[in-house]
């Protein structure tokens, strides 16, 4: 079974949780702790579809897809920046 989920930046960054109601209706959770990159592929394992056996589930795999911002403001910018880069304003041509 396939499930693609839009998540938002911070969560992509910083890690997250996610409650998800399984075909037969109990809820089970799902939690990332890293950085989750865009179009990220996570298998769970017994949360997809039924076996044809009668016997268990398949795997659900969970696609994610990041919601960046639209914008941001020149504050954010610089925080963003201070945050990842350490307060260096140039990359120093790294990319």
């Amino acid at each position: 079974l396939y499930k693609t989920m839009e998540i938002p930046l911070v969560d992509a960054l910083t890690g997250f949780s996610i409650e998800l109601v399984h075909l037969d209706g109990h809820k089970f959770t799902v939690k990332v702790d890293g950085v989750t990159e865009c179009d990220h592929v996570m298998r769970v394992p017994g949360k997809g579809m039924p076996r044809r056996s009668g016997r268990g589930f398949g795997d659900l795999y969970l696609t994610f897809e990041v919601d960046f911002p639209d914008t941001l403001t020149d504050r954010q910018k610089s925080d963003i920046r201070q945050i990842l880069v350490g307060g260096s304003s140039d990359s120093g041509g790294e990319l």
